[in-house]
């Protein structure tokens, strides 16, 4: 399969031979441009003969699973000479960019009906088609794009006869040539360099470097939180269970060994509460609070709308618990049957039934 990646085109050899001169329509090739899915481009076949003469071909295009597939009907007009051609695939976008990709190139074979003067065919032995091919390949990585240090793809310049750097990095974002404290982009680990140097001196941290001290303010993953490390997250019941014996106090003596906040279970298991150093509360259980339902306290009628809900009080000997703002008023014993009434109730049913 041929494949451009990165602006790289890719043949295959068994991909390499396109048909002999003058074949048409008989043969097609595919282009595979991964990762590429960009809308409104057109796609050009640009090929150099060995005599120098240039041809370009349009490619036709369609997406297929996040690539782009390139196809090339190959026409007599695009076999006009036998022998090794150059090829390149050519970009365009509708904003007017041109990219091309690296050269590679195919092979076409020699027909008897084109040779010049109708002379035989002139034979290739296998040793000549490689000294060809090798030839071809010397000609095309001669002058093949390259990645230097930083990542940028350079390519040949032959009216400079040097190698230039562009703008294209292999990472498909351009690196910042400069570096910032809001930059997001990549840079070469020399820029990085330069600029850790220059914050270096702008700091004055001489004998710091600059990295070390923007570190020296961060938690080391060797610290611990109650026992627990710092190098991996900590969870909530793992936590709770390291806290936990700091969190009451067993034993609990009053006034002794208290810490403010702090709960505590006493000899008897009592429940202590430290309002202040070394001075302990102890919690009333119900069997006290039980006992002390009985100071219910007595209020008189003007100061009834002063009470709290769910508070009981007696006015005017009746028992009420104040609800949502109203004083519910509870059972008193003349509003309630006793058993001796309720058991003459029941009689004198029985009497009146057996009348019946």
């Amino acid at each position: 399969m041929i494949t451009i990646q990165n602006g790289k085109l890719m043949i295959p050899d068994s991909d390499r031979f396109v048909g002999f001169a003058g074949d048409n329509t008989v043969n097609t090739k595919q282009f595979t441009v991964i990762d590429f899915t960009e809308e409104n481009c057109t796609f050009t076949l640009c090929m150099r003969f060995d005599d120098e003469t240039v041809r370009t071909v349009p490619l036709s295009s369609q997406t297929d699973h996040g690539n782009t597939v390139l196809t090339w009907e190959i026409r007599k007009e695009d076999l006009c000479s036998s022998g090794v051609v150059q090829v390149q695939v050519r970009t365009a976008d509708s904003d007017g960019g041109i990219e091309h990709t690296t050269k590679d190139f195919f092979l076409i074979g020699s027909a008897v009906e084109l040779d010049d003067d109708g002379s035989e065919m002139e034979y290739v032995t296998p040793s000549q088609l490689r000294n060809s091919i090798n030839q071809a390949l010397e000609t095309v990585t001669a002058t093949a794009p390259y990645v230097d240090d930083d990542g940028y793809w350079c390519i040949y310049d032959p009216d400079r006869g040097e190698y230039v750097r562009t703008e294209y990095h292999v990472s498909g974002i351009a690196p910042d040539s400069a570096m910032s404290d809001s930059s997001n982009n990549a840079v070469s680990n020399r820029v990085i360099k330069r600029y850790v140097d220059t914050k270096s001196a702008d700091g004055n941290t001489f004998t710091v470097s600059y990295v070390d001290a923007k570190a020296a303010d961060k938690v080391s993953n060797t610290r611990k939180i109650a026992g627990l490390p710092l190098t991996a997250d900590i969870k909530a019941p793992d936590l709770m269970a390291a806290l936990r014996p700091y969190t009451y106090k067993s034993n609990v003596t009053p006034n002794v060994g208290g810490i403010k906040g702090q709960l505590g279970i006493g000899m008897s298991g009592e429940v202590f509460f430290c309002n202040a150093t070394d001075h302990w509360i102890r919690f009333a259980d119900y069997m006290e609070l039980n006992d002390k339902m009985d100071l219910v306290t007595e209020v008189d009628a003007s100061e009834v709308e002063d009470v709290f809900d769910g508070n009981m009080f007696f006015c005017d000997d009746v028992p009420y618990v104040k609800l949502n703002g109203e004083s519910i008023a509870l059972a008193r014993s003349n509003d309630v049957y006793t058993k001796a009434q309720i058991d003459a109730m029941i009689d004198e049913i029985k009497d009146r039934l057996a009348e019946l």
